[in-house]
């Protein structure tokens, strides 16, 4: 009888660690870093934003930030327009002269996990708003921009794209005129890297099916027995 205890004893924290390892979300290390806007990197127009920019996306899947590239220090991601998730420190190169340097260095960070379907987005400034930003100007590829003919490309893992600038009191406005042209250019100041976090293989989709039947085939009235039994003792 005692072992009919000991038995369901480990069979369920069992179970639940297994399936918390299932549906946590785990950081994807074969796929490596990807880039969430893929930049020119010959150079483009170059000016300033008088406080701070940004752009705002839609995650098509789960993913880790695990990197940013800026033309200003401070380096923000939103929870939709009006809610700061995460403040990063970007410590340089700002811009080198050649008008690419920032998106094509990445400063690794603690990673963020973003949802899939969620709105975000991501703005650079000085601390406190207390200058300009140097920002590029590119265009969606393939059209390029009309300050020149540098372009970028949006990740596939992202959609929904759109380019802003962002006042110190937090109010974000589009980048271009007409505002709806905001799709098609960007003035980038921040740029970032992140990783995939991969679906559940279908061996581990067969382990939590298997549990699954497992705990629901267990009548309940296994369990009261046991309960009796452990009384009598």
């Amino acid at each position: 009888m005692k072992t009919t205890v000991r038995h369901i004893g480990w069979f369920l924290p069992a179970c639940f660690t297994i399936v918390l390892a299932l549906l946590f979300p785990r950081p994807s290390v074969a796929q490596g870093n990807l880039n969430a806007l893929v930049i020119d990197p010959s150079g483009t127009a170059v000016g300033y934003a008088s406080q701070g920019v940004g752009w705002s996306f839609v995650t098509t899947v789960d993913l880790f930030v695990t990197g940013i590239s800026s033309t200003a220090p401070q380096v923000d991601f939103w929870q939709g327009s009006n809610q700061v998730i995460a403040t990063y420190n970007y410590f340089g190169p700002y811009y080198s002269g050649g008008g690419a340097s920032a998106p094509t260095n990445f400063q690794t960070v603690s990673s963020l996990f973003l949802s899939a379907g969620q709105t975000y987005f991501i703005s650079t400034q000085q601390p406190g708003f207390s200058s300009a930003v140097i920002v590029e100007v590119y265009g969606l590829y393939p059209s390029g921009s009309v300050y020149g003919p540098k372009t970028f490309s949006i990740s596939p893992y992202l959609s929904q794209f759109a380019s802003y600038n962002l006042s110190s009191n937090g109010q974000w406005s589009s980048t271009t005129t007409p505002a709806s042209d905001n799709v098609n250019y960007v003035v980038l100041g921040p740029n970032f890297q992140f990783q995939v976090v991969p679906e559940p293989t279908s061996f581990e989709l067969f382990l939590l099916a298997a549990i699954t039947w497992l705990f629901l085939k267990r009548p309940v009235s296994n369990f009261l027995h046991a309960r009796q039994i452990l009384q009598l003792f």
